[in-house]
């Protein structure tokens, strides 16, 4: 399988595994080699398979730093404190993409946490083929789900997910690539099914970044907000958030100035 995929072209739409997300396993294996990774991802390099042909020609696409920093972001600020605190939780990871916490993010084997991925039918074959003799730190839930339809949540329901269960939504690298009023009603759909306590991360880019479609990331990005708007827009689904730029929390790297939102959120009582 993975043969035939390195033989597509990365920019060619309609490959069966989005190059974006293989792009992303390529930064973490790339990020777990370096002399102080912010992350360590053993399954990456394998995931993201032969890029040789891409970087050829998109030489300056080699090394990006913002995926690295958002992740870290998210398991050591976010994820950590919650896999302690909570005595049983669920994590959702909307969009998972080639996504490896559940092998490898340790606070995970603590307490009773089930983590469920929700992506494309060919994301999930893919992973579970190249996965399949590795064993996850906690219960692992593949959601094979268009989470632009609108069934994506029954299949969620009817696939082990608990209302009654305080949950972590983790939307990394989603949520700019789809429409926005999809968007709303996306977060208005989980959180109605989500106990009290429940958690989301997201990140989000303003205006101009969807406007000018540029790289191999944004050239895909739907929609953008103003900073002033950010707060309005969660609440009117149900969600009480705070927003810092990804640029804070930059960890000493290149992730840009100013152009990117990191959004938390609690689900409003």
């Amino acid at each position: 399988m993975r043969e035939d995929i390195n033989n597509v072209a990365l920019d060619d739409k309609t490959q069966a595994i989005p190059f974006t997300a293989r792009l992303m396993a390529h930064y973490r294996a790339k990020e777990s080699e370096s002399e102080n990774p912010l992350l360590i991802d053993p399954y990456a390099e394998h995931l993201a398979g032969d890029l040789t042909d891409y970087f050829r020609t998109h030489g300056r696409y080699s090394k990006m730093d913002y995926g690295i920093v958002r992740s870290h972001y998210i398991e050591e600020k976010l994820l950590k404190p919650w896999c302690h605190q909570e005595d049983e939780s669920q994590i959702v990871l909307l969009g998972a993409g080639l996504d490896t916490k559940a092998y490898r993010f340790e606070p995970l084997k603590k307490k009773k946490h089930h983590v469920f991925e929700v992506d494309l039918p060919s994301i999930n074959n893919y992973k579970n083929d190249l996965l399949k003799d590795e064993k996850s730190f906690c219960p692992l839930t593949r959601i094979s789900a268009d989470l632009s339809a609108l069934n994506w949540m029954d299949i969620l329901l009817k696939n082990g997910f608990q209302k009654g269960i305080p949950t972590f939504w983790i939307m990394e690298g989603l949520v700019y690539y789809l429409e926005k009023a999809k968007v709303s009603t996306l977060l208005k759909k989980i959180n109605e099914v989500s106990a009290h306590r429940s958690r989301l991360f997201t990140d989000l880019c303003i205006p101009i970044y969807a406007e000018i479609q540029i790289g191999p990331f944004s050239k895909h990005f739907k929609w953008g907000l103003e900073k002033d708007k950010i707060c309005e827009f969660f609440a009117q689904t149900g969600w009480k958030v705070e927003w810092d730029w990804a640029d804070s929390h930059d960890q000493g790297r290149d992730v840009g100035q100013k152009g990117l939102y990191f959004i938390v959120g609690v689900k409003k009582i």
